[in-house]
């Protein structure tokens, strides 16, 4: 896991609706107020992160020293003086382009350390290049080494295809001669278009009820279209995507064309109909975690949320060029995740222990440095927290421990409750298992279709096999199955990942788990490395990603592996279902 930056402020400038502070936000970075003169786009920014948070408004007009200090900025600054499809007048915009200047002159007022900027790919060769090379000679005049670089968001985790130039600046008073920033090349995680597609509003549904209907047949009839599509094959197809704003037709396959104010013509199929892409289904191709849509749905107009959607800057995208920037530059406190313990054998070597030790650390928090940093982790204060209990929650459930925090904040006190579900690991490359139970149990979850569910009977064990010399007498590996019985099985997996991939990692109830913390302690050795996630970030590590059958027999949704449980000396519990993950990928 790459080191977080817990200690650096940053603020956020032209902000829009936030994508930029969430993607920095994720990295603990803490945001200090933002500055936007869009009306709507404040509007909806408060909902995402509070009525509370400041807009400093037109930055044209701030005063820098109305500003708080702050390390870091991030700004997606106006692009449309610049885009391939605006009128490309430039720096010359005395309302748009001259905003650089802006940034530059509060940049060297606060002496900011790091920055991150965004533009439309159309900056990079308006008037000839000559634009692109003032923006970079005004960013180093300012005291600045500068990077910049194309990025596609289709390479950064969302099925969205988005070309935008990004820069990242340091001032450089802070590196020396030696330094080097290189931009991320690719995310590790992916969402799939269908992750994407999820708004059920019916008032998307797309059809000959829909006014705008006759308008769409026309369209389809144009001297561009005409005899290349018809209704019956565009819908053959689900999530195939269909892009209405060009003259001539465009199909999408497993993505999308890119998100643009004013863009609303983008239709998708699903159960052979036509649905209108939604401002909720836009936030999630942008990278806006999936709480942040569910949050905002119903509360801003779709028009209005798609436009402003289309004018944010993709998360993940920003998140990665952080985590780059914090590589090179070094975190100091990256000794934070090495803590030295004189603990030797008596640190817990096992489940049961692993609970034993982390509650005692916990409760001994006001000596423990280690239960100190876990507490900061987790966006606590310890000066004003008066006391902590932890203790173990019994039953079957995704925490392990529940540590009960209780803060005195001036003259109100209030207690917050933190779910975790701790993971001590020896083998950083090892598999720790996650959940198991009976196929019956996993039923009640999901409602297993009955053939899936003999499929699973054979591949647990609970049914011999059915076919004549098996590898394993006791029952079938994935592999062992026809053709049609595995794709019967990879799509079970696939049309249920979400449901699936958050009860075996969180959980449900008010037990489900909220973070989950990792411990790394090597065989013979004292020195133990750690992480401590929010659960929405475990579950995109580990369950973004293909669904597959390994070579092995087994099945892998993203980075978790489902397998038949086995051992246990031959006992009927050999039989039950099982799913595995690697918590040392959250710390290396």
């Amino acid at each position: 896991m790459v080191c977080k930056m817990k200690n650096i402020k940053f603020m956020d400038f032209c902000a829009g609706i936030g994508g930029g502070r969430i993607g920095l936000e994720n990295l603990d970075m803490k945001c200090l107020g933002f500055s936007e003169v869009d009306k709507d786009a404040e509007t909806t920014y408060k909902e995402f992160f509070g009525q509370d948070e400041i807009n400093y408004g037109d930055l044209m007009k701030i005063n820098p020293k109305d500003l708080p200090d702050f390390d870091f900025m991030v700004g997606g600054f106006p692009c449309q003086t610049f885009s391939i499809i605006g009128d490309r007048c430039g720096l010359e915009d005395k309302e748009r382009g001259q905003v650089i200047y802006g940034l530059v002159k509060i940049l060297k007022a606060k002496k900011v350390k790091y920055v991150i900027l965004e533009n439309v790919k159309g900056l990079v060769n308006h008037d000839k290049g000559r634009t692109l090379k003032i923006v970079l000679e005004l960013l180093n005049e300012a005291g600045y080494k500068v990077y910049h670089q194309l990025l596609n968001s289709l390479d950064f985790g969302v099925p969205q295809m988005r070309e935008r130039i990004y820069f990242v600046g340091i001032r450089k008073d802070l590196i020396n001669d030696n330094f080097k920033y290189e931009f991320p090349k690719k995310s590790n995680n992916k969402l799939k278009l269908e992750e994407c597609l999820i708004d059920d509003d019916k008032s998307l549904i797309f059809d000959e009820n829909h006014k705008s209907y006759p308008t769409f047949l026309k369209y389809l009839n144009n001297k561009y279209n005409q005899g290349k599509y018809s209704i019956d094959e565009l819908l053959k197809n689900d999530y195939t995507v269909i892009d209405t704003r060009q003259s001539d037709l465009r199909i999408y396959y497993e993505k999308t064309p890119t998100l643009r104010k004013g863009r609303h013509g983008i239709l998708y199929v699903i159960n052979g109909q036509f649905r209108k892409l939604s401002g909720y289904e836009s936030l999630l191709l942008q990278g806006f975690p999936k709480k942040y849509a569910d949050h905002i749905k119903g509360k801003i107009s779709n028009s209005k949320l798609l436009g402003q959607t289309g004018n944010a800057m993709t998360v993940t995208v920003i998140e990665e060029i952080a985590k780059n920037l914090i590589k090179a530059i070094g975190n100091k406190n990256m000794t934070e995740k090495e803590i030295l313990i004189n603990r030797g054998s008596t640190t817990a070597k096992n489940g049961f222990k692993n609970e034993d030790f982390t509650i005692a650390e916990f409760n001994n928090w006001q000596n423990s440095e280690l239960a100190q940093l876990w507490l900061k982790a987790m966006d606590y204060d310890l000066d004003d927290i008066e006391s902590v209990k932890a203790t173990k929650v019994k039953g079957s459930y995704k925490a392990d421990i529940q540590v009960e925090i209780k803060i005195e904040i001036k003259f109100k006190s209030l207690t917050d409750i933190q779910n975790l579900q701790v993971k001590l690991v020896s083998n950083p490359k090892g598999f720790n298992q996650i959940d198991k139970r009976w196929l019956k149990n996993y039923n009640e979850l999901w409602n297993i279709p009955s053939d899936v569910y003999e499929l699973l009977q054979y591949f647990t064990g609970e049914l011999s096999p059915k076919i004549s010399n098996p590898r394993d007498s006791r029952r079938m590996f994935a592999d062992e199955f026809t053709k049609e019985e595995q794709e019967k099985l990879l799509n079970f997996f696939k049309e249920n990942k979400t449901l699936i991939v958050n009860d075996i990692l969180k959980g449900r109830g008010k037990f489900s788990a909220e973070w989950m913390l990792v411990i790394l302690k090597l065989k013979d050795s004292d020195t133990i490395k750690w992480a401590l996630e929010p659960i929405n970030k475990v579950l995109n590590h580990f369950g973004n990603g293909e669904i597959i059958i390994t070579p092995r027999g087994s099945f892998k949704i993203g980075n978790i592996t489902i397998q038949r449980k086995g051992g246990d000396n031959g006992r009927e519990t050999a039989n039950m279902l099982q799913f595995k993950i690697n918590p040392a990928e959250l710390i290396e």
